[in-house]
């Protein structure tokens, strides 16, 4: 009987994600070549701003930066910042901006999943039927 109410315990105190949580919506971008660096394009609104970046490869270490103290506002129609990441032909990457916006109900999260070829081309991956702005 008492490993019930530790079990029953462990439940109601964990709980698990539903409606009422605030998951961020994860929004997909492409990704073009300006000026021979990837560019993440994503519409911008009035008060967005970056809280943090995640930059994946398969090979590096992750580069991670958060703007707790001092978020970034990108502008509208202007590629997102890289920050100073270098990024090389023949690999592939994951980006992920955290996105803010005290107007928007929840956070968003932009995605962007693309590869350079050894041509210094960008490909963009498939995202199945996900919305790319």
């Amino acid at each position: 009987m008492k490993r019930f109410f530790v079990l029953y315990s462990v439940f109601l105190i964990s709980g698990c994600p539903g409606p009422g949580d605030r998951m961020p919506e994860t929004v997909y971008a492409d990704v073009k070549l300006k000026d021979n660096s990837p560019c993440v394009l994503y519409p911008a609104k009035l008060g967005d701003r970056i809280t943090s970046i995640q930059i994946y490869n398969e090979m590096d270490e992750p580069f991670r930066k958060l703007f707790d103290d001092s978020p970034f506002h990108p502008a509208y129609g202007q590629c997102l910042p890289m920050f100073g990441y270098h990024f090389n032909p023949g690999k592939s990457y994951v980006i992920y901006y955290g996105l803010d916006n005290d107007s928007a109900e929840r956070q968003k999260l932009i995605q962007a999943d693309f590869a350079i070829d050894n041509e210094s081309k960008v490909i963009n991956k498939e995202h199945g039927d996900k919305n790319i702005p």
